[in-house]
């Protein structure tokens, strides 16, 4: 019989990591916003909103899908770590 290890510290950093992950592309498109004025050029700052605009659905389609995978890094490390605490009860006869 083979022994399962999992690191759910690092399930739950990596959990964290994502959550900042998604959280900077929700801010992203701040950043289009607050330096279009600084930029000069109409036709440059009307190009960077036509982009920024066009990429709007996609970065919230990959924010969307980074926010579950930290929620299911978290799931999982909190489900494995439930499963542990149910074993050694278990085995002292709790």
């Amino acid at each position: 019989m083979s022994d399962l290890v999992v690191d759910t510290p690092s399930l739950r950093e990596t959990g964290a990591a994502l959550r900042y992950l998604a959280g900077e592309l929700r801010d992203a498109e701040k950043i289009v916003e607050d330096h279009q004025r600084s930029i000069g050029h109409r036709r440059l700052a009307s190009q960077l909103d036509e982009m920024q605009g066009s990429w709007d659905d996609r970065r919230n389609d990959l924010r969307d899908a980074i926010e579950n995978l930290a929620e299911v890094n978290v799931a999982a490390a909190q489900g494995f770590e439930d499963i542990e605490t149910e074993l050694v009860a278990a085995m002292v006869g709790e």
